[in-house]
């Protein structure tokens, strides 16, 4: 079992932010004890921690036209405070629906769509800017986000008109994403900032290194590709 203690010091804050993998219980109760207030948030290995309710996202009650007009989103998720799926600490959209499905997926509860529920974009933003402040940016995962490739991109279009910066996971490479020739995927590839691409490979999880799930995946920065 590979046990791991990440500690993310952030002076400007006053705050030390503690990742933890695979330890022990007795471990976690002594650092609770040691180091006082507590919260969990998620990350690219997802713990068993209950889906919470998320009450800040109400007003959609009812399933509409909205869903098939690039307007609304199929959403598993949406929580704060990670600083393990891209860089600084980030608001994370988590959509629902997989259509790769990659064997020993650590969220496997996303993979079917209607394990979300539809949610407009305009929600979305809207409890992302409340974070803004204490937040260095938007990560969208999954799921496979590329499998709602015009959600998607009204998402990124209105995340970026806030300046918001943006990453992308995608268990297609980028190769593929490119080879689709899909208008919507076109214009997110050429408006985040970072790709994290590639399917998640259980046999290349160990040493797989920042932000990523397993080795195979990159980190390809597309600042410089964006005018």
């Amino acid at each position: 079992m590979n046990r791991e203690l990440v500690f993310v010091v952030e002076p400007d804050a006053g705050r030390v932010t503690i990742e933890i993998s695979q330890v022990p219980a007795a471990m976690v109760d002594d650092l609770k004890e040691d180091f006082g207030s507590h919260m969990s948030v998620n990350c690219g290995r997802p713990s068993s921690r209950p889906r919470p309710s998320l009450p800040v996202l109400h007003s959609d009650r009812e399933i509409s036209r909205r869903d098939t007009n690039g307007f609304s989103i199929w959403l598993y998720d949406l929580y704060h405070n990670s600083t393990v799926d891209g860089p600084g600490r980030r608001s994370v959209v988590k959509v629902s629906g997989c259509s790769i499905r990659c064997e020993g997926c650590y969220s496997r509860d996303t993979h079917k769509r209607a394990n979300g529920r539809i949610i407009s974009i305009s929600e979305i933003v809207a409890e992302i800017i409340s974070k803004r402040d204490s937040h260095d940016g938007v990560t969208i995962l999954g799921g496979e986000p590329c499998d709602q490739p015009g959600s998607v991109a009204e998402l990124v279009l209105r995340l970026k008109g806030h300046g918001i910066h943006v990453t992308l996971y995608s268990g297609y490479t980028i190769e593929q994403l490119i080879a689709r020739k899909h208008p919507a995927i076109d214009y997110i590839l050429t408006h985040i900032d970072l790709l994290i691409d590639g399917p998640f490979i259980s046999e290349m999880r160990n040493g797989a290194g920042e932000y990523r799930g397993s080795r195979n995946q990159r980190i390809i920065s597309l600042q410089t590709d964006q005018g």
